[in-house]
Order: C-alpha cells, then structure tokens, then sequence
C-alpha cells in the first residue's frame, strides 16, 4: 500500500512539474515599439514630381500567437503621420500619413536547437491620406512570407522576416485596379534582435525595409527604411 502511495505521489510530481514546464513556454505576446522612418514617394497621379521626401516617428503594435502545431500567426499594425518634403515647387508641403496592417500565417517546415524557419501567406493593407483625407489611397495586397529565427543563447535572439507581395488591388482617389507581378512589384523585409528580460518581458530593436512600384504611366513607387527599438510582452 505505501509503495502504491509513493508512486502515485511520484507520479503526481512528475505531473505537476510537465504541467509548470508546459505553462512556463508562452505562445502569445504582444509588442509596442516606436521608431524612426525615412522614406521617399513618386506618386505622379497626386503631384508631377519625380519624388518626395519624408521623415516622421513611427508606431508599432504587433500580436504573435504560436499554435500547438508551431503554427505562427502574426498581426502588426503601423502608424506614421509626417509632410510631403520637395524643393521643386514652393506650394506648402502637403500633409501625409500611412496606416498598415499586415496577417500573416505561418507554417513551421524546419526546427533544430538553434534555427527554427516558417513559410506561408501575408496579407497587407495599406491606407495613405494626403492633405488630412482630402485624397486618399487604398491598398490590398497579398503575398508569400518565411521567417527565420535564430536562438543565439538562452536570452538573445536574431529573427528575419522576407515578404514578397505578388498581387494588389489598389483603390484611390486617383484609381481604381489590379496589379500583379507584370507591373507591380514589392520587398518588404524586417530584422530584428531581441533579449530576454524575464519569463515575461524582452526588449527589441528592428530594422525594416519596405519597396514597392507600379509600373504604369502615372507611375508609383515608395521607399521606407524603418528603426524600432520596443519591448515585448508574453502571456
């Protein structure tokens, strides 16, 4: 009887300790990060100039959830509001401001102790006002993605992200029409490095890298190069 007592109690610690270890691994976070951008905009249906300037902080907001599977799904939201920057014509520099979601979902096809690699779909939805809404450009788009995430040790980490966007409906007050990769072509990347505060709590900084072109008569094309530094929350 004391030998069936121990074991059970045995294997009730054995129990609880996987039940601790399962807990302790955190499938969801949330992330807030803030930034600098630079960027440069040909946009020959809102004005002839052969480009703008512009430089604004930008906002980050970003949920990932990881499934039982090594599903990865992402959710990220951006943010800028900056002014329309040229020395060509003397007019007041116009007013610009860009609102971006991205889904992504990810399927995990390799994983060692160190190099975990995920491929899959990315939808993005870019909306861009001009002069305080008084012109307006829709974008929908939809692409392949893979990320890559290196674990350098028990606290740091590298992770990079490559999307290549193959079709956009696009909707505006200058247009309205879809492109695919005949004439419209688009790279956004991302590299991010990350520490680990706590179980909880980590800090990142992230570089992000944005090109897309449309290539038609009132041609289009938009340049970004992004700097974040954010802290990350898991749960």
């Amino acid at each position: 009887m004391n030998k069936i007592i121990l074991s059970l109690i045995f294997l009730l610690s054995i129990t609880n300790t996987l039940a601790q270890e399962v807990s302790q691994t955190k499938k969801s976070s949330i992330e807030f990060s803030t930034g600098y951008t630079i960027g440069y905009l040909k946009n020959l249906t809102f004005a002839p100039i052969s480009r703008y300037d512009y430089n604004a902080l930008n906002y980050q907001l970003k949920y990932t959830r990881i499934t039982k599977r090594e599903k990865l799904f992402e959710v990220q939201l951006d943010y800028l509001n900056s002014e329309l920057e040229t020395n060509i014509i003397p007019e007041p520099n116009p007013q610009y401001s860009k609102i971006v979601l991205n889904f992504s979902s990810l399927k995990q096809v390799y994983k060692n102790e160190k190099l975990k690699i995920h491929l899959g779909l990315q939808t993005q939805t870019n909306v861009s006002s001009f002069n305080d809404w008084k012109q307006y450009d829709f974008q929908q788009k939809l692409g392949i993605a893979g990320r890559f995430t290196f674990q350098i040790d028990d606290k740091q980490s590298l992770s990079s992200k490559l999307t290549i966007p193959l079709v956009m409906w696009r909707t505006s007050t200058f247009e309205e029409n879809f492109y695919s990769i005949g004439k419209y072509q688009s790279v956004l990347w991302s590299t991010e490095y990350k520490y680990t505060l706590s179980k909880n709590l980590d800090v990142k900084a992230d570089y992000n890298f944005n090109y897309d072109r449309l290539q038609i008569s009132n041609a289009f094309r938009e340049l970004q190069h992004q700097i974040n530094i954010g802290i990350n929350y898991k749960f």
